[in-house]
This record gives structure tokens, C-alpha cells and sequence, in this order.
């Protein structure tokens, strides 16, 4: 697998060299989910700059792309040893925060999350960096990869559980980019797909799309599987989970690690049935699938290549950026970094004529 991806992440191979000189001898370290297509952008920038990775959590982490990045000489570190360089490529601000509770600071960030910004928010309140660049708020990572490449993510990982997906009533909390496309690639293959979101007017635009909008508890006594898409911790808890059906599937496609929140659930009793499958037995039965925690990236292999490729190659823009330009606090993707990857994947096409 480590290989197939490999060849086919032309973008970021191209975006590296493109930053070289620009990058060349900074410090670096990166804490993205260490699955294959991290591994190819963590090699690629290891080549011209002073890199160091670490895993993100161990059940995003493919031991297949951390066995390839030591066979080629890149090792993988703890967080704590990667907290004194210059700059961070980061994932819901995890090595930020490490560096606020080490009394550290670090000169710039580059954020892949909305919930990450949400923190570095506070973060560079208590001075811990000078400056961050927000990925999320792209038009190619946030719309792009969210939109149209997540959901293809929670798609996989859905299949691996060798169930027919057609006709199932799929419920899905939090109607942002994450949730708007995951519904639409489930709706396209053939489920019954209801929404719910806090924001009344992403709702109205649910409706638009014609999805039937409901609230919480209702759409979780209708559903044969709830996936969750906020952010937010304890959408689901020990509050409203007697309201699933028994043999409800429950996933989590957010950034919040307890979206899903389930640690003071009493009277139930947790069985093991399969890779990442945990059945819950009460007042009700349900399966809780990869712990809660992100799905498309612990059962399945993420947002598909093709996509990642040219996000990473974003990326890669971003920490030139980052590094050459002067500015201070929390920016959006800037424009010409955008441009840059834009005109980058016009020339690979006509290059392919």
C-alpha cells in the first residue's frame, strides 16, 4: 500500500522541490495522523529541511508508513521531542498545546483543522506562537478535501463492516463541509440520510440539498447509523443514547475526540466483536465503531490520495509562507499559496497530454 501511494502523490512531490530553497535547514516538526499519505510529505520535506514527525494517536497511526519512513531513515518520534522547532505543521493544535504545558513557545503553525483553530485561538492569547496559518479555511483543503473527499473516508471505512449500506437511515450530526459530505455521498448511494446542525442556516441549506432535518433524539430513534461531524465534545452521551434502536452503528467523522461520549455510561457492558467494532448491552444494544474516534482514519486508509496529495502540497506552500513571510496572529490560506497549488495542478495536466 505504502508504495501505491507513494507514486501517485505527484503534487506534493513537486510542491517540496518548489519550497526547497525556501524551507532549506529550518526546523520543522509535524503531528498529522501517520497514516500513508502523511508518510510521503513527511519524506518529501525531510529531504530539505530540519524535520522531525510523531505520531498523532496511536489507532490513526498505519504501521506499514511508519516502518517505510524508518527504512528511509526518518524516525518517529515522541511529541515531546518535537516541541523545539521553529515551526509546527499541526492537527487539532496537539502539539501547540503540548508546548503551552511544557512553558515553551514556537514561532509559527500551520493548522489542518477547524477545531485546532478554534484552540490556537486561546493559544495565541497566552503568546505560546506569533503566527499560524489556518488550512481549514482554504478553498481547496476546506471546501475541496471536506466536501468532496471526506465523506469517500467514512465510505470506506462503512464498507469494511460488510453490511448493505442502500436503504439504511443514516443520521448525521453536524451539517458543516465534513457532515455536508458525508451525506451526500451516502444519499447518492441509495441511504436515507437526515441532518442536524445548531446553525439554523446550515439546516435551511440541508433542505436545500434535500436532506429531511431533525432533531437530535428524533433522528437517533430512526437511524440504523449515527455519524457524528461537529467538533464538539459529548454530541452524543450517557444523556441521550437510550434513544438509539437497538443494532444502531455509531461513528465518528469530527475532529472531537469524545464527540462520541461514552465514559460515564453505566449499566452497560462492552463486548470486543471485531477489528474496531465494540457492542454496547443495556437498557438498549448499539456498536460503537473505532472507539469513537475519527473512522475514516482508524478502520479506513482516509480521504483518498488524490486528494491528500494536492492538500499536502497546500501545505507545503503554507510553510514557505509561513516561514519567508512577516504577519502576526492567525491567517487564513492566503490567496497566492492557493494560486501557487492551483497553477501547479494546471501544468501536471498539460504535462499528462
Amino acid at each position: 500500500m505504502m508504495e501505491w501511494v507513494f507514486e501517485r502523490m505527484i503534487y506534493v512531490k513537486e510542491a517540496c522541490k518548489l519550497v526547497s530553497e525556501g524551507i532549506e535547514g529550518e526546523r520543522a516538526s509535524i503531528c498529522f495522523p501517520l497514516e500513508y499519505k502523511t508518510a510521503v510529505l513527511v519524506y518529501e520535506l525531510s529531504k530539505y529541511c530540519d524535520l522531525k514527525v510523531c505520531r498523532f494517536d496511536d489507532p490513526t497511526t498505519k504501521i506499514e508508513a511508519v516502518r517505510w519512513l524508518e527504512d528511509k531513515g526518518v524516525k518517529v518520534r515522541r511529541k515531546e521531542e518535537c516541541l523545539d522547532s521553529e515551526y509546527f505543521l499541526d492537527c487539532v493544535a496537539a502539539l501547540t498545546r503540548k508546548t503551552l504545558k511544557a512553558g515553551k513557545s514556537v514561532t509559527g503553525v500551520i493548522e489542518l483543522t477547524k477545531s485546532g483553530v478554534d484552540q490556537l485561538k486561546s493559544l495565541h492569547a497566552k503568546k505560546v506562537f506569533r503566527k499560524a496559518i489556518s488550512i481549514d479555511d482554504s478553498e481547496l483543503k476546506g471546501k475541496g478535501e471536506n466536501i468532496y473527499g471526506t465523506g469517500l473516508g467514512l465510505l470506506d471505512a462503512l464498507i469494511r463492516l460488510n453490511i448493505m449500506l442502500p436503504g439504511k437511515n443514516v443520521f448525521i450530526i453536524g451539517f458543516g463541509r465534513v457532515g455536508e459530505g458525508c451525506a451526500s455521498v451516502l444519499k447518492k448511494l441509495g441511504c436515507e440520510v437526515e441532518v442536524f446542525d445548531k446553525d439554523k442556516l446550515r439546516c435551511a441549506l440541508a433542505e436545500y440539498m434535500g436532506f429531511k432535518v431533525s432533531e437530535v433524539e428524533d433522528g437517533l430513534r430512526e437511524a440504523d447509523i449515527v455519524v457524528t461531524a461537529t467538533g464538539v465534545d459529548g454530541i452524543i452521551d450517557s444523556s441521550n443514547i437510550r434513544y438509539l434502536k437497538n443494532g444502531a452503528i455509531l461513528c465518528n467523522m469530527g475532529a472531537g475526540r469524545y464527540e462520541i461520549d461514552l465514559r460515564n455510561l453505566e449499566g452497560y457492558q462492552r463486548t470486543e466483536i471485531g477489528d474496531h467494532i465494540t457492542k454496547l448491552s443495556g437498557l438498549n444494544y448499539f456498536y460503537l465503531l473505532a472507539d469513537g474516534r475519527s473512522v475514516n482514519l482508524t478502520m479506513g486508509n482516509g480521504t483518498p490520495l488524490e486528494i491528500m496529495d494536492r492538500t499536502f502540497a497546500l501545505v507545503a506552500f503554507a510553510l514557505e509562507h509561513l516561514i519567508k513571510k512577516d504577519f502576526s496572529g492567525i491567517i487564513e490560506t492566503p490567496k497566492e499559496v492557493e494560486e501557487r497549488l492551483a497553477e501547479l495542478v494546471r501544468l501536471k495536466k498539460i504535462q499528462k497530454r
